[in-house]
């Protein structure tokens, strides 16, 4: 087995501390085909705890990764939480605020795999909840942190920027995956990895990126305002990996497709076990690649396990650019 696939199952470094603000459950419904407007026969559903965070430290425990997952928990949906990370292994460090966890319904087209996401928007933030995931993190004391997912109402669009400023001064690395009014803010107060796709990139910079070379382009911007590691997925045409060390494009092996859902949440996992295990970048770009696809090819309800993501990391390809 290559050096690179082994580092699935490697050392597993510092804690990394996953921060969702606005988690929910996912209601994920299989379909032969979505007729708008007509009744639609399902062919499964499942229910499960969810938001980019949690997503992105389930995976860290296939990869066996300590992770803890923090933020703003609803305090009505805590204890499904809880079991649900406890099964894991990963750490339930959620500060508590008042509510109910909002459902994201997901439905999801055999065939092409086509997925039409339905979100809501969750409960109102209370005012010191920053104050208290704060905290959290501190308590947890990681090496580090990924701030991913949208922003509860109640939360001005500076809520990840503050939360970046402040685990960047203690020291952590920070990883950013969100998107929207608050990837502005954020990004300006600092931040030492980010995992745009490339439509969402193209909104950021204000053009569309077609072709390699403008996502090339796009990433040497982001880098040139002193963002370090700068990763772009390009769906199944694989992902640019902008790094300190140089530029590596990766592409991912030929998977059955059974769901879209958490490909990107999979990738961040990857990244951010790596950079725990200070793999080099080669390395990195094959875990991160192999997380994802592992991802959207997993079975209806199930997680990948260890040993397809092996498998797959060695299949990666990787370009030097």
């Amino acid at each position: 087995m290559p050096p690179e696939a082994s580092q699935v199952g490697a050392s597993q470094g510092g804690t990394i501390a996953t921060v969702t603000l606005n988690p929910a459950m996912d209601f994920t419904v299989m379909l032969d085909r979505l007729e708008p407007g007509e009744v639609n026969r399902a062919r499964g559903a499942e229910m499960r705890p969810a938001g980019k965070g949690v997503n992105v430290s389930a995976m860290h425990a296939v990869l066996g990764q300590r992770s803890a997952a923090t933020g703003l928990m609803p305090r009505l949906d805590a204890d499904a939480y809880a079991r649900y990370l406890a099964g894991m292994g990963v750490e339930d460090a959620f500060h508590r605020v008042p509510g109910r966890a909002r459902i994201n319904v997901k439905l999801v087209e055999d065939g092409d795999g086509r997925v039409t996401d339905v979100n809501t928007p969750g409960p109102e933030a209370p005012a010191d909840a920053l104050d208290g995931v704060l905290a959290r993190l501190d308590a947890v004391a990681p090496a580090i942190v990924v701030l991913s997912g949208s922003l509860p109402p109640g939360l001005a669009p500076e809520a990840w920027a503050v939360l970046a400023k402040a685990q960047r001064a203690a020291g952590r690395l920070v990883l950013l995956d969100t998107s929207g009014a608050a990837l502005g803010p954020a990004l300006e107060a600092g931040v030492d990895l980010i995992k745009p796709n490339r439509d969402e990139l193209g909104a950021l910079l204000g053009r569309r990126l077609e072709g390699r070379e403008a996502v090339l382009a796009a990433a040497a911007e982001m880098r040139g305002r002193g963002i370090a590691r700068v990763i772009v997925s390009a769906g199944g045409d694989g992902a640019l990996f902008a790094l300190p060390e140089g530029m590596l494009w990766a592409t991912p092996p030929k998977v059955p497709l059974t769901t879209t859902v958490g490909a990107g949440d999979s990738m961040v996992a990857g990244l951010s076990a790596a950079l725990a295990r200070g793999l080099e970048p080669e390395p990195m770009a094959r875990l991160a690649t192999a997380c994802a696809a592992a991802a959207v090819s997993r079975p209806t309800g199930g997680m990948p396990d260890r040993s397809t993501i092996e498998r797959l990391a060695e299949a990666v390809r990787i370009e030097k650019l």
